[in-house]
């Protein structure tokens, strides 16, 4: 079972989560996150690292163990869940990727969330997020289609 992520509030800033980009209670059915950044070389990296959701609406992520170059930087948050069935194949899939910059705070990583986008099967069936991305598809392939020709 999957606990909530809360923290005790601990006041000053307003909640991030009035910026109605991220649902609160939808963030605390996730156990970790996967940090991606652009490192000082210019390749990217990516890092697993736990989460609390504060009751005053702050994501803060644990400050990973391996020497890491983006505080200030943009930065890709990827919550996910996926539960395996013992017969085969998986139920339950969710997940959601935030983008933002991240500070320094308190021995934390404060995100700044500034895009969102998510997908629940619970919400949106895989085989009707599948249909509904079709169009998106083919406008991309049609998008390509004179550089594959030449």
């Amino acid at each position: 079972m999957e606990e909530r992520r809360h923290l005790q509030t601990r006041g000053g800033d307003p909640p991030l989560t009035t910026l109605g980009l991220i649902d609160p209670d939808r963030l605390a059915l996730f156990r970790y996150s996967i940090v991606t950044w652009i490192d000082k070389d210019g390749f990217p990296f990516s890092v697993a690292t736990d989460f609390i959701l504060s009751e005053n609406g702050e994501i803060l992520l644990k400050k990973p163990s391996v020497p890491a170059t983006m505080t200030g930087g943009r930065v890709g948050v990827l919550f996910n869940h996926i539960t395996g069935i013992p017969t085969g194949g998986y139920t339950d899939r969710r997940y959601m990727l935030v983008w933002g910059t991240v500070s320094e705070d308190k021995g934390f990583l404060k995100l700044r969330p500034e895009e969102v986008s998510e997908w629940d099967e619970k919400i949106l069936p895989f085989d009707k997020l599948c249909a509904a991305a079709v169009p998106q598809g083919k406008r991309y392939i049609e998008s390509i289609q004179p550089s594959i020709d030449a």
